[in-house]
């Protein structure tokens, strides 16, 4: 059995679809981010980097970061295809684009929310959110670009990279004008709203739910 630290409208959503996509056995822990448990001693011993998700492996090893536990998860159940494994042509294309969609997008997410980590300065704190919201349009439009398939984002169909991307439309400020500026991003999450697995766990995660913006953690 797997073990997911969670908490709703947070990272742990893509992790949790593919856990239900694979038919894997999982249990949650909940993590309260709005109560500073992900800071606390007892957590920072599950992980270090005191962020949300975290995934406990079956062996009792733990791994933290939502793109790393997507890649572990895939490769660990092949035959999902979630994760194009070692030798499928569309696997380096594949992890540029999870990585890139990690490092690149999620970040910016928490400038946006939380402008007041990033400057010293309180009056700033609007320019800095302003900027983020700038670069959240760049990121956006540039993943609209660089969608190969139809609707999914490669050619070979659905991937955890569809999973990764409509997560993070779900924290988009204002995600339908988003839609509108991004048809080919729409179309996909779309696709990807209409799978059972994933509105079982959007269900989920919205029910009397704020964002937790855990990405400023």
């Amino acid at each position: 059995m797997y073990t997911l630290y969670w908490e709703r409208l947070s990272g742990a959503i893509g992790p949790q679809i593919l856990l239900e996509d694979i038919g894997a056995e999982y249990r949650k822990i909940p993590v309260n981010m709005a109560e500073g448990e992900h800071r606390a001693s007892a957590y920072q011993d599950v992980n270090p980097v005191m962020r949300v998700p975290a995934l406990g492996l079956p062996d009792g090893t733990v791994i933290g970061e939502t793109a790393a536990i997507i890649l572990v998860l895939g490769e660990r159940h092949p035959q999902a295809n979630l994760v194009p494994m070692t030798g499928d042509p569309e696997r380096p294309r594949f992890l540029f684009w999870l990585l890139a969609m990690a490092a690149n997008g999620y970040p910016i997410f928490s400038r946006a929310w939380h402008p007041e980590q990033f400057t010293m300065n309180a009056s700033a704190n609007t320019s800095v959110q302003t900027r983020a919201e700038e670069h959240l349009r760049e990121f956006f439009a540039t993943i609209n670009r660089s969608i190969s398939g139809e609707p999914y984002f490669l050619p070979s169909g659905f991937t955890a990279l569809d999973i990764y991307l409509t997560m993070l439309t779900e924290w988009s400020a204002d995600r339908r004008a988003m839609f509108e500026d991004n048809p080919r991003i729409a179309a996909l999450c779309e696709a990807v709203m209409e799978r059972p697995s994933y509105r079982r766990v959007i269900a989920e995660h919205t029910l009397h739910a704020e964002p937790v913006r855990e990405a400023a953690s």
